[in-house]
């Protein structure tokens, strides 16, 4: 392995070619309620997706088909295979698969979305059985149509070299997901730093590995799938822990003891959007939908005084109730915090002017 300066340059070609990807979403990507926190993953976006009829209450689905040869992008090993199948009511089954490999002994990466695995993958694993009873599970709010059931192949050491095929990308999903962690890195700051574990505190942005030339090329592909929007506020590359402790900014859990597991249906982040931060979020999971707050996703600019999209970071316990309204829905998120380490959410049909009275509410801690 290189050391000194280009000890990271670990990454030397990117996974997809040129013309079968577009732009590069930034950490910290916010679609509640499957990414209800700020994603530890990038989005490297699929060229030539299209995308079906959206049906009212649901995420936009890609048409499938669409997918592209996805390449090692450094010298690495392959060490778990993850597939996922998607079980819609009708019989009609979905098959998606996840790689989780390793760069160096304490940096490790994987990739989303992958729609097919390669041949010399393949070879591997057929003869064997998932490492554990595999997991089966529903989400009836947001997914009434189908369940969901995944499996894992652990203990797999495939070496690959760069540019190496290794599947490939896209197929039922409009991004490829890229993830690193590297366990060399301080952990990033949160309020309540015993509740999250190395894998999100240490994930870091894959754009830093490559050499100096390459990393310029690829940061100025920082934005949304088109291009149209570029991320140019620092850092450029996205931020995952927002958290500033005894205010509403940040990441709130629900009924969660102990470690954050990874279960992001139930939470709620309060944090500035991944690729315009002049923006604020309020990114709602599924805590509520029982009490008629809905889940989803109100976007604003934050403002400096008042109690109508006052800016997270200057909300504290001081007894009041703040309105959230993104102009565009007919529900208005209302927030209040009883203490430095609680936050209640509840929501309104009105509008955001007078006084607010929270009523049902549901509530987070940190």
């Amino acid at each position: 392995r290189p050391k000194g300066a280009k000890a990271n340059q670990l990454l030397t070609q990117f996974p997809l070619k040129s013309g079968d990807h577009g732009g590069i979403s930034p950490l910290g990507n916010l679609m509640p309620p499957s990414h209800t926190l700020p994603t530890t993953h990038i989005y490297v976006s699929i060229a030539g997706t299209t995308y079906l009829p959206v049906i009212p209450g649901q995420p936009p689905e890609v048409a499938p088909g669409n997918s592209k040869n996805l390449y090692a992008p450094g010298r690495m090993w392959i060490v778990q295979l993850d597939t996922f199948e998607t079980i819609f009511t009708d019989g009609t089954v979905r098959t998606e698969n996840a790689y989780w490999f390793g760069l160096c002994k304490q940096l490790k990466g994987r990739f989303g979305h992958v729609s097919g695995i390669s041949a010399k993958v393949s070879s591997v694993i057929k003869a064997m059985k998932p490492s554990a009873p595999c997991y089966e599970y529903s989400i009836p709010p947001q997914w009434p149509d189908r369940s969901f059931r995944s499996c894992a192949y652990n203990n797999l050491k495939i070496a690959l070299t760069a540019g190496e095929l290794i599947g490939e990308a896209g197929g039922y999903n409009g991004n490829l997901d890229f993830k690193l962690v590297d366990m060399r890195r301080p952990d990033a700051k949160f309020a309540n730093q015993s509740r999250w574990l190395p894998e999100i505190a240490r994930a870091v942005c894959f754009l830093d590995y490559y050499p100096a030339k390459l990393k310029k090329t690829l940061y100025g592909l920082l934005g949304n799938s088109d291009l149209s929007i570029k991320r140019t506020v620092e850092p450029r590359c996205g931020q995952i822990a927002q958290d500033v402790a005894g205010t509403a900014k940040g990441a709130w859990l629900y009924q969660v003891t102990g470690w954050f597991m990874g279960r992001e249906d139930d939470q709620l982040a309060l944090v500035n959007d991944n690729i315009e931060p002049q923006y604020q979020v309020v990114s709602m999971g599924s805590a509520g939908v029982s009490k008629g707050i809905p889940s989803g996703s109100w976007r604003f600019i934050p403002q400096k005084s008042g109690q109508v999209n006052r800016d997270f970071s200057q909300v504290k316990p001081d007894g009041k109730v703040y309105c959230y309204d993104d102009g565009r829905q007919e529900t208005k998120v209302l927030i209040t915090m009883p203490s430095a380490t609680k936050l209640r959410v509840g929501t309104t049909t009105g509008s955001c002017t007078g006084t607010q009275t929270l009523g049902e509410y549901v509530e987070f801690d940190r």
